[in-house]
């Protein structure tokens, strides 16, 4: 199993492999995995559209599948047949589909697409796809196929992957542009990968991104109302912090990349208060959790308000308010506007 960066080098350095699974609940990560397995895949093809077979699995047989991997391209080269939603092929299919996987055809590149499902889910609504998934794995893994795995991100993730993305474009980056870049988008990997993209042709595709590349470039006022959100809610404004929230929701900021924000500013307070409180200076809490000194700053000043019970009790908040926004029990909006309140209170 690798991920989209141990991905990104192995299709540099070799030839496509006979089968790929890509899966997981970050969209953009699968998104990016199959855009670069495609580019390989078809930059050796003497003719991309008729090497490129896509099919769905709602409405796919085994038999279509197989017929379209073992069909040899008219031009030579790869053949490339991806199967989107692979997970919901009858079971019968998937039997017939298993066997494939595991003595597949050598020129032909076979991608199943999993968005928002992988092997490790555990979300009960998916429980039934998740194991299909898994059964997909283990056939991959046995007929020299590759697995690609796509979680969403931990927050002390994000820095080095902003790093790979912008290294791909051809561009370096400095410690404070790097994490600059990160509190602008958060945890939306999407507007990550735009954001390379932007300053890339800012810069000319290449050259080193600065702190005043990102605020120039990519710090719009989307990323100055999340900071307006965590800062009013580390401060315990709810009135500010409501005003805020109903602004992003109407501008379209989506609920769950809301929550993203605020649980990742949450997480860096409490470590951030565990440092303080064994004595850490601000330079040394900088270096050991990676922040930006801007961040750490903030956190200093706003984890007065905390003891750990009361920190610990706000992370288990945002941890529920997950689960409710994925279960749809209450309107996003209402949702979110319950948690800030509960986010702002003084205990």
């Amino acid at each position: 199993m690798m991920d989209t960066l141990k991905l990104a080098r192995q299709l540099k350095k070799g030839r496509p492999a006979p089968v790929y699974l890509v899966a997981g609940e970050e969209g953009a990560l699968v998104d990016r995995a199959l855009n670069q397995i495609t580019d390989k895949v078809l930059s050796e093809s003497n003719s991309a559209d008729l090497a490129l077979t896509r099919l769905d699995g709602k409405g796919a047989s085994a038999d279509e599948i197989e017929s379209a991997a073992r069909t040899a391209s008219l031009f030579g080269g790869r053949r490339l047949v991806i199967i989107r939603e692979a997970y919901a092929l009858r079971p019968t299919d998937q039997k017939l589909l298993v066997v494939y996987l595991e003595k597949p055809v050598d020129m032909t590149t076979l991608v199943l697409v999993a968005r928002g499902i992988g092997a490790g889910t555990r979300d009960p609504k998916k429980s039934k796809a998740a194991g299909v998934i898994r059964k997909y794995k283990k056939a991959v893994e046995k007929g020299g196929g590759v697995v690609v795995d796509c979680p969403r991100p931990k927050a002390r993730d994000l820095p080095r992957m902003a790093e790979q993305v912008l290294s791909e474009h051809g561009l370096q980056v400095s410690s404070g542009g790097v994490h600059t870049l990160v509190e602008a988008v958060g945890e939306d990997l999407e507007a990550l990968i735009q954001a390379a993209e932007k300053l890339a042709l800012y810069l000319g595709g290449s050259g080193r991104v600065e702190e005043e590349h990102v605020l120039e470039v990519v710090a719009d006022t989307r990323s100055q109302s999340v900071f307006a959100l965590t800062d009013a809610v580390g401060e315990g404004a709810v009135d500010r912090a409501l005003r805020v929230l109903s602004s992003m929701l109407r501008d379209g900021e989506a609920p769950l990349a809301v929550l993203g924000h605020l649980a990742r500013h949450f997480r860096n307070l409490a470590r951030v208060a565990s440092l303080d409180g064994r004595g850490k200076r601000a330079d040394a809490i900088q270096k050991q959790l990676g922040l930006h000194p801007f961040v750490v700053k903030k956190c200093l000043l706003q984890c007065r308000r905390f003891d750990q019970w009361s920190l610990a009790r706000r992370l288990r908040l945002l941890a529920e308010a997950d689960r409710d926004l994925k279960g749809g029990r209450l309107p996003d909006a209402l949702r979110l506007q319950k948690l800030v309140m509960s986010l702002c209170e003084k205990n």
